[in-house]
């Protein structure tokens, strides 16, 4: 048996099993936080400045996921090292593209801006599940 999980409505949910592509992108032009929705398996992380890619962007942007549907967000770790996924940039040539995978069904994510001072450019995106999984079925 499951622990369950609360998922608020206003989390995109996406089916359990093969998951339908989500994308959530847009700029922020002050402090924030995206929308939410639900990722399992693999997710593409993006930020770049509002001249395009390499572009000039000066705010603190941090990826954040929640283990209890959205009630407690926390700053995702990358690598093993236990570095946060928390990007600041006041400079040209600083795009930040992560990549990763999400192994736990409904673990939901958000892109979080705490500090701003000029607009940034945020896409998260997930391909699903068999992006990041063998052809064996289970």
């Amino acid at each position: 048996m499951g622990i369950p999980v609360a998922t608020p409505a206003t989390l995109g949910v996406p089916p359990q099993g093969d998951q339908a592509n989500m994308v959530i992108a847009g700029a922020f032009a002050a402090t924030g936080v995206s929308a939410a929705f639900c990722i399992y398996g693999g997710f593409n992380f993006f930020l770049w400045g509002p001249s395009g890619p390499n572009g000039n962007w000066n705010a603190t942007v941090q990826l954040e996921r929640s283990f209890d549907g959205g009630t407690t967000w926390l700053v995702c770790g990358v690598g093993g090292s236990g570095a946060q996924a928390v990007y600041t940039s006041a400079g040209t040539g600083s795009d930040v593209s992560i990549t990763g995978n999400e192994v736990e069904r409904g673990m939901a994510y958000r892109v979080h801006c705490t500090a701003y001072s000029t607009t940034v450019n945020y896409r998260l995106s997930t391909t699903g599940v068999l992006a990041t999984t063998s052809g064996i079925p289970s």
